[in-house]
């Protein structure tokens, strides 16, 4: 077995260990979240590279630099949770997820809804 796969090995069966909620956690904010930003961001206006839900899991520092870089072109501020979700601040003021993607949204004249994975697939 080479060292790559003795790598993925070792990866498997420490997330095979962890429950549904320690997953979650993982990557800043949730992976799910951070991921779900990048896409969304990438949807609305090409503001940043997309990514799975693997690879922030896998590399949650590049992920959640793209995504936090995306929000500032908009004067979103994101602030990666450690152990819970990620915080969002408008003009200093801490604001919801989903107030970000509705300013994000208005700010370039679209509708979630109409965004490819505007009915749910961004995990708000």
């Amino acid at each position: 077995m080479s060292n790559r796969e003795k790598n993925i090995k070792k990866i498997n069966d420490e997330l095979e260990l962890m429950s549904d909620e320690e997953l979650e956690q993982v990557a800043g904010g949730t992976y799910k979240e951070t991921a779900g930003d990048t896409r969304f961001l990438n949807d609305l206006a090409g503001l940043c590279d997309r990514f799975g839900a693997t690879k922030a899991l896998f590399y949650p520092g590049i992920v959640e630099d793209e995504a936090c870089k995306g929000w500032s072109k908009i004067g979103i501020t994101v602030s990666a949770g450690v152990f819970g979700s990620n915080a969002y601040y408008l003009d200093g003021q801490k604001i919801s997820r989903q107030e970000a993607f509705k300013y994000a949204c208005d700010k370039f004249g679209r509708k979630l809804q109409d965004l490819p994975e505007g009915q749910g697939g961004y995990s708000l």
